[in-house]
């Protein structure tokens, strides 16, 4: 069963994630929007660095992977 969490509090969760790869310690932000196009979670991440381009992308997708398992976004209102 998936936890639900705000918005702010998945964006928590995502930021430190992204931040434990290599290369992307100093990500500055994540924006996490809710979206019912994916069967296996209901949103989708965004994150933003002036670092490596392909270290932020690799962070992001193995970040989505493990976090989309544990975690929906509670719907706006």
């Amino acid at each position: 069963m998936k936890v639900t969490l705000s918005k702010e509090e998945l964006e928590r969760e995502a930021l430190v994630e992204i931040r434990a790869h290599a290369g992307c310690e100093s990500v500055n932000a994540v924006d996490v929007e809710y979206s019912d196009l994916r069967a296996d979670t209901n949103w989708t991440m965004f994150a933003f660095s002036e670092g490596d381009p392909e270290a932020l992308h690799r962070a992001v997708q193995a970040t989505l992977e493990k976090l989309r398992h544990r975690y929906e976004l509670r719907a706006p209102d």
